[in-house]
Protein backbone atom coordinates (compact mmCIF):
# COMPACT_ATOMS: atom_id res chain seq x y z
CA UNK A 1 0.00 0.00 0.00
CA UNK A 2 2.90 2.41 0.78
CA UNK A 3 4.35 2.63 -2.48
CA UNK A 4 0.97 2.81 -4.45
CA UNK A 5 0.09 5.55 -2.03
CA UNK A 6 3.67 7.19 -2.51
CA UNK A 7 2.28 7.27 -6.11
CA UNK A 8 -0.90 8.56 -5.74
CA UNK A 9 0.17 11.71 -4.02
CA UNK A 10 3.30 12.31 -6.61
CA UNK A 11 1.81 11.23 -9.79
CA UNK A 12 -0.95 13.75 -9.70
CA UNK A 13 -1.68 17.40 -9.59
CA UNK A 14 -0.41 18.77 -5.95
CA UNK A 15 -1.56 22.47 -6.36
CA UNK A 16 -1.24 23.69 -2.69
CA UNK A 17 -3.94 26.53 -1.39
CA UNK A 18 -1.84 26.69 2.14
CA UNK A 19 0.67 25.09 3.64
CA UNK A 20 1.44 24.31 7.79
CA UNK A 21 4.10 25.16 9.72
CA UNK A 22 7.24 23.02 9.60
CA UNK A 23 7.89 20.42 11.78
CA UNK A 24 11.26 19.34 12.94
CA UNK A 25 11.55 15.68 13.03
CA UNK A 26 14.85 14.65 15.57
CA UNK A 27 17.26 11.80 15.67
CA UNK A 28 16.27 8.61 17.15
CA UNK A 29 18.11 5.78 16.38
CA UNK A 30 20.83 7.51 13.88
CA UNK A 31 22.58 10.46 15.22
CA UNK A 32 22.89 12.08 12.15
CA UNK A 33 19.42 11.62 10.74
CA UNK A 34 16.99 14.39 10.79
CA UNK A 35 14.23 16.13 8.89
CA UNK A 36 11.14 18.28 8.43
CA UNK A 37 7.66 17.41 7.82
CA UNK A 38 4.83 19.67 6.69
CA UNK A 39 1.03 19.40 6.45
CA UNK A 40 -0.67 21.40 3.17
CA UNK A 41 -4.00 21.55 1.89
CA UNK A 42 -4.94 21.24 -1.37
CA UNK A 43 -8.15 22.90 -3.66
CA UNK A 44 -11.38 20.62 -2.73
CA UNK A 45 -9.69 19.79 1.19
CA UNK A 46 -7.15 16.96 0.68
CA UNK A 47 -4.21 17.51 3.19
CA UNK A 48 -0.80 15.90 2.40
CA UNK A 49 2.01 15.63 3.85
CA UNK A 50 5.36 16.65 2.79
CA UNK A 51 8.24 14.65 4.23
CA UNK A 52 12.16 14.73 3.59
CA UNK A 53 14.74 12.96 5.70
CA UNK A 54 18.65 13.20 5.39
CA UNK A 55 21.59 10.97 7.00
CA UNK A 56 19.21 8.03 6.84
CA UNK A 57 21.22 4.88 7.63
CA UNK A 58 21.71 1.83 4.96
CA UNK A 59 18.85 -0.06 5.09
CA UNK A 60 18.09 -3.64 3.23
CA UNK A 61 14.55 -2.99 3.87
CA UNK A 62 12.41 0.58 2.94
CA UNK A 63 11.47 3.46 4.96
CA UNK A 64 7.69 3.85 6.52
CA UNK A 65 5.98 7.06 7.39
CA UNK A 66 3.40 6.96 10.63
CA UNK A 67 1.38 9.20 12.18
CA UNK A 68 1.55 8.26 16.02
CA UNK A 69 -0.39 8.83 18.86
CA UNK A 70 1.49 10.49 22.62
CA UNK A 71 1.89 6.62 24.01
CA UNK A 72 3.62 5.68 20.67
CA UNK A 73 1.26 2.44 20.99
CA UNK A 74 -1.68 3.28 18.01
CA UNK A 75 -0.38 3.91 14.52
CA UNK A 76 -1.36 4.75 10.95
CA UNK A 77 0.55 4.28 8.25
CA UNK A 78 1.02 6.64 5.72
CA UNK A 79 2.74 5.29 2.83
CA UNK A 80 7.08 4.99 2.48
CA UNK A 81 9.79 7.21 2.04
CA UNK A 82 11.53 7.45 -1.64
CA UNK A 83 14.89 6.48 -2.79
CA UNK A 84 16.08 10.81 -1.99
CA UNK A 85 14.42 10.12 1.29
CA UNK A 86 11.06 12.62 0.74
CA UNK A 87 7.75 12.11 -0.18
CA UNK A 88 4.15 13.72 -0.79
CA UNK A 89 2.03 11.52 0.68
CA UNK A 90 -1.86 11.52 1.07
CA UNK A 91 -3.31 12.35 4.80
CA UNK A 92 -6.90 10.34 5.41
CA UNK A 93 -9.76 12.11 6.14
CA UNK A 94 -11.08 9.61 9.00
CA UNK A 95 -8.17 10.34 11.27
CA UNK A 96 -8.00 12.18 14.63
CA UNK A 97 -5.37 14.70 14.97
CA UNK A 98 -5.43 15.70 17.93
CA UNK A 99 -4.94 11.82 18.82
CA UNK A 100 -2.30 11.45 16.31
CA UNK A 101 0.16 13.89 17.34
CA UNK A 102 3.83 12.67 15.90
CA UNK A 103 5.34 11.89 12.51
CA UNK A 104 7.18 8.92 12.70
CA UNK A 105 10.06 7.15 9.82
CA UNK A 106 11.21 3.97 10.99
CA UNK A 107 13.32 1.46 9.19
CA UNK A 108 11.26 -1.79 8.21
CA UNK A 109 12.80 -4.65 6.86
CA UNK A 110 10.99 -6.85 4.19
CA UNK A 111 9.21 -9.97 5.73
CA UNK A 112 5.63 -9.20 5.23
CA UNK A 113 4.09 -7.79 8.08
CA UNK A 114 2.77 -4.32 8.30
CA UNK A 115 3.02 -3.82 11.99
CA UNK A 116 6.01 -1.07 12.96
CA UNK A 117 9.26 -2.57 12.93
CA UNK A 118 10.58 -0.68 16.41
CA UNK A 119 13.22 1.06 14.95
CA UNK A 120 11.85 4.44 14.59
CA UNK A 121 15.04 6.36 12.75
CA UNK A 122 13.26 10.28 13.11
CA UNK A 123 10.23 11.39 14.94
CA UNK A 124 8.49 14.58 15.58
CA UNK A 125 5.16 16.53 15.87
CA UNK A 126 3.04 16.57 13.54
CA UNK A 127 1.66 20.54 13.39
CA UNK A 128 -1.49 21.19 11.16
Amino acid sequence: MGSSATWWATGRDTAVVAAGERSVLGPLAVKRAEGTAQVADREGGARLLRISVDGLPPTKGYFEVWLMDRSHTRLVSLGTLGPDGSAVLPLPDNVDFAEYTLVDVSDQPFNGSPEHSGRSVVRGPLRL
